[in-house]
């Protein structure tokens, strides 16, 4: 672990960093959402089903780092402009899978090469060899971050 500083520095907070980057990311998609009536949440659900196909309310929560009550709101509005269905498979009613239909699949084939020109845009101040650095550092330090989330979970339940 590495020795802590002698001072604080918000400039080089990395709390601070991560989400002064992510909201301006997520400030710059607004343009592109805007033309398919999607918000960012319902994106970022609409990328899981087409990435993983159907997936339990709780996945997609986890997976797109969506609060479940938040969740059940943003698939439901997502359920009346039809692009998404929820459904209970016979075997377990007790579960809940959402899938994506056609208009939703429609919004994806949309957005997809919008979404990637915008990684393009915002990345180009890296080489490729920095980009995929700095991916695997992001992924490493969410992972480290759920895994305490999770283990704080298991102590406390």
């Amino acid at each position: 672990m590495a020795a802590p500083p002698d001072e604080f520095h918000l400039e080089r907070f990395l709390p601070y960093l991560v989400h002064r980057v992510g909201s301006r990311l997520a400030d710059g998609f607004g343009v592109e959402f805007d033309a398919v009536g999607v918000h960012l949440q319902e994106w970022r659900v609409l990328s899981v089903l087409n990435e993983y196909g159907p997936q339990t309310m709780g996945d997609l929560a986890r997976r797109t780092s969506i609060t479940p009550a938040t969740m059940t709101r943003v698939i439901g509005a997502m359920e009346t402009r039809n692009l998404v269905k929820r459904e209970r498979p016979v075997a377990n009613q007790r579960t809940v899978f959402v899938r994506m239909l056609d208009d939703g699949r429609a919004v994806v084939a949309k957005l997809i090469p919008q979404v990637i020109e915008y990684e393009l845009r915002i990345s180009s101040c890296f080489t490729a060899a920095e980009l995929q650095i700095f991916k695997s550092l992001l992924s490493r330090l969410f992972h480290s971050i759920t895994a305490d989330e999770e283990d704080a979970g298991r102590l406390a339940g």
